[in-house]
């Protein structure tokens, strides 16, 4: 009898422990199904959960942002849904009711930018500081017509050199002169300095600095300016702005140069005379100063009065441009537009656009 109980007391015992385990890993199992995922869906980022679903504090939706267009009325932010093709149609016209009022975009850009662009003013005043951004080119190598450059290694900016290939190609033309040369280009602070020091051995320091800048204060600094030599007959002559050479001084503008120290000018430029001497500015801006007789000094002064709201305005070759100054560095552009942005080297841009094809979609873009 004692042996037959202990017979059946451990098979009990095992059954029943292996029951409580497997009712516990039931329990387990049906809790762990119920709190995890589905799997078909797998896992998602929290970022991408936020995204979709919006923040946890997400409640009721605000009333929608207001905001006034620029002619002072109120309107509602962004629809639900986009309007059907008649609807847009009427909000563009109310919108933008013609091309001159599309609208603005503000863009933010640097202050070093002051220091770049074509409309740089570099004198005895304002210094340059040299960059390794001036994206200068082998004169020789970048033409793209024959005209003579004294020199394998005279260099300007990439595009002064298509400008002025440009304008030597119509001068070849239309006079059939091959004799003008560009005889100096870009120069660094040591070749200004030896110029410099060149001249004074000739006619003392004063005389010297009528002709020649300071290092650091010359326009050639600046791959923009260049000067012009004749050449002919194997031996080199003065460019006298006569003759010949005049075609330059009544067809540079065109081409978006000036002459950049004309005569009579002394108390603006403190640079005598120099009919050898061009600098690109580029449209439309050489043909105001050209038609307004203005140096680039009094130039950039007179733009100083006019605003992204009042700009100066000026139709050239069929082309309306705007033109205006400003400070800081927040710029608008108009919607519909090309553009051009330049530091002035002192203290703020000359933005100078024209206005495309209408398309109230449309984002300005660059010109230069």
């Amino acid at each position: 009898m004692r042996s037959r109980l202990r017979f059946w007391k451990y098979p009990i015992t095992i059954v029943l422990l292996i029951s409580v385990i497997a009712a516990f890993a039931l329990v387990y199992v049906l809790s762990d199904k119920a709190a995890a995922p589905d799997e078909s869906v797998g896992s998602i980022d929290p970022v991408v959960t936020e995204a979709l679903t919006g923040p946890d504090d997400a409640g009721e939706p605000e009333d929608a942002e207001t905001f006034e267009d620029e002619n002072g009325h109120e309107a509602d932010g962004e629809p639900e849904s986009e309007p059907d093709d008649d609807t847009r149609g009427e909000l563009e016209d109310v919108l933008y009711p013609n091309p001159m009022d599309a609208g603005y975009i503000t863009i933010n850009i640097d202050s070093s930018e002051i220091h770049r662009g074509n409309l740089v003013l570099v004198n005895h005043e304002h210094t340059f500081s040299l960059s390794a951004r001036l994206d200068l080119v082998n004169i020789p190598e970048e033409r793209t017509v024959f005209f003579r450059v004294l020199g394998d290694n005279y260099m300007l900016s990439r595009h002064v050199v298509a400008h002025l290939s440009e304008m030597m190609e119509v001068f070849i033309d239309e006079t059939g002169n091959n004799t003008i040369a560009v005889i100096s280009g870009f120069r660094t602070y040591d070749s200004q300095q030896r110029i410099l020091d060149d001249y004074t051995r000739r006619m003392g320091r004063t005389g010297a600095l009528r002709w020649v800048a300071l290092p650091g204060h010359s326009e050639h600094h600046t791959g923009l300016a260049f000067d012009f030599g004749v050449y002919a007959g194997g031996s080199q002559s003065t460019f006298t702005g006569t003759g010949a050479t005049a075609w330059f001084s009544r067809n540079a503008h065109n081409f978006g140069f000036i002459l950049r120290f004309p005569e009579n000018r002394f108390d603006i430029t403190q640079t005598e005379y120099e009919p050898w001497h061009y600098r690109f500015v580029g449209l439309p801006h050489s043909v105001v100063i050209q038609e307004k007789n203005l140096v680039l000094e009094e130039y950039l002064e007179m733009l100083r009065d006019y605003t992204f709201e009042e700009p100066f305005e000026f139709e050239h070759d069929g082309i309306l441009y705007g033109i205006y100054f400003t400070t800081g560095d927040e710029i608008r552009l108009p919607l519909n537009s090309e553009f051009d942005i330049s530091g002035n080297n002192i203290d703020g841009f000359i933005i100078t656009y024209n206005k495309l094809e209408y398309d109230p979609s449309a984002a300005p873009s660059s010109f230069c």
